[in-house]
């Protein structure tokens, strides 16, 4: 737990670090705790740890029921009628805030086809280069696994400290360049970069899974559940490993 908790403070630490440029997205909020536990939640979008990032976002509207980028995040996490709901929030909530929040809470509209936001994506990106979450979706919403590969390699060049790029770029040699070792040296770097996190684990997991290493594979996987006992990815994996086993 303690080294859990020292690392979110790293990676919290280098997003207000962030913040403090001027080229970056406001989040307006009047609540300090809510602002926190909304940064706490990009950490976990920008990992893949949905589950925590909705617990973190859900608590940062209750403290502030106008946070429009924690309600945008919210609307993103939710289904049927809650998102409805979470989407009518963020948009009224954006009316008095910055262009950037209005830019990104339109990222909600329904009738968007996908070259529209990735074109949202860029705009935000080129408006707040200095921002590391808006450069990690701009990433991976680019159109092809080539595009998205060249902007993650420019991307650890101005980020390092961010982990979660190190595992898109992973499994882009595991899946589309199907090379074992390069994914496994950025999977290793994920985790030593994130090591209080749950899905650098699960990754690997996935990682030793695809190579047929079962052993390793329920190993990861096992430690990915002792950072967080309720990732479904990991679960799933462990129950379908026993149910293949039987």
């Amino acid at each position: 737990m303690k080294k859990f908790i020292s690392s979110i403070m790293c990676m919290l630490f280098l997003l207000f670090a962030i913040q403090a440029n001027c080229q970056k997205m406001t989040w307006t909020t009047k609540s300090k705790a809510a602002k926190a536990l909304g940064l706490q939640g990009a950490v976990h979008m920008m990992n893949a740890e949905f589950e925590q990032a909705y617990q973190d976002f859900s608590e940062a509207v209750k403290l502030d029921p106008n946070f429009t980028v924690a309600l945008a995040f919210m609307a993103n996490l939710s289904y049927g009628n809650a998102r409805k709901e979470y989407e009518q929030k963020a948009l009224k909530s954006a009316t008095n805030k910055t262009e950037g929040e209005k830019l990104f809470v339109s990222l909600l509209d329904s009738s968007l086809t996908q070259q529209n936001r990735q074109d949202i994506w860029a705009k935000l990106y080129t408006m707040f280069p200095d921002g590391a979450m808006l450069g990690h979706f701009y990433v991976v919403t680019r159109a092809t696994p080539e595009e998205s590969f060249s902007a993650a390699e420019e991307y650890i060049k101005k980020f390092p400290d961010q982990p979660g790029m190190y595992n898109n770029i992973a499994y882009y040699y595991l899946q589309n360049k199907k090379d074992m070792d390069m994914a496994k040296q950025y999977f290793e770097k994920y985790i030593s970069l994130y090591p209080g996190g749950s899905n650098p684990y699960d990754s690997m997991g996935e990682f030793y899974l695809d190579a047929g290493d079962t052993a390793n594979a329920k190993k990861y996987y096992t430690m990915a559940l002792e950072k967080y006992p309720f990732l479904n990815s990991s679960v799933n994996a462990l129950q379908k490993m026993a149910t293949d086993k039987k």
